[in-house]
């Protein structure tokens, strides 16, 4: 705003000054008129100068907060996965499934389709902590997760639900199909063994699956779904 104010005053006083020089008799009758206008050339010089040093400043100023802005959406990010996440398995914790089953509602009202919902329960797993230890329970679950998470399609949802329990979303998919695809999540559950203490470790599941109805909550579908397992 200053410099603009003196430019344009310095602009305007150039139309005077322009007067003056051409109605000159000699190089006395310059010199008020030079000295006025080297003065205001200064000043509107130092002015821009200063602007200039601003404005550089203020530019590595943004830039710093740019820079700022982007690491917070990124710490953002990542807490929000920390949120819906299990932190031993690393699926999707119950919150993460309450946002999957909502993004998968609003899918359906966008493009209809099936939704499937089911329930997997780890077979004797009580049994399995009495006898081995909580930490070969910890091994169980991670291993349980990682082999499902490994043979469903990128669009399912796998989320830890509780204790030995999962649950997974299959979206577009009727029960009948549905019950096929848990079948085979059994068989293929029998070749992820994993050794503890030099032990041989298998993890089977039961499961219980349903379709989910239109309009109806999450922990409807989830009812029917354990009275199935």
């Amino acid at each position: 705003g200053a410099l603009g104010e003196h430019t344009d005053r310095f602009h305007q006083h150039l139309g005077r000054y322009t007067e003056v020089i051409e109605q000159a008799d000699s190089i006395e009758s310059l010199t008020g008129a030079v000295r006025e206008m080297l003065h205001e050339s200064r000043t509107v010089q130092g002015l821009v100068q200063q602007t200039q040093a601003k404005l550089s400043g203020e530019h590595d100023r943004a830039s710093q907060l740019a820079t700022r802005v982007t690491d917070l959406e990124l710490e953002l990010l990542r807490l929000s996965e920390e949120v819906q996440t299990d932190q031993l398995t690393k699926v999707a914790n119950r919150r993460g499934l309450m946002q999957a089953f909502e993004a998968e509602v609003a899918r359906h009202l966008r493009e209809g389709g099936a939704l499937a919902v089911g329930l997997l329960d780890i077979d004797n797993f009580k049994k399995l902590n009495d006898s081995l230890g909580h930490t070969a329970g910890d091994h169980a679950l991670k291993s349980l997760a990682a082999s499902v998470r490994e043979r469903l399609r990128p669009g399912d949802h796998l989320a830890r639900f509780g204790g030995e329990e999962f649950v997974v979303l299959l979206p577009r998919t009727e029960p009948a199909e549905a019950q096929q695809t848990l079948t085979r999540l059994q068989r293929g559950l029998t070749e992820a063994l994993f050794l503890y203490e030099g032990r041989e470790v298998f993890v089977t599941f039961s499961a219980g699956v349903t379709g989910w109805r239109p309009g109806e909550a999450l922990e409807a579908a989830l009812e029917r779904a354990d009275e199935a397992l």
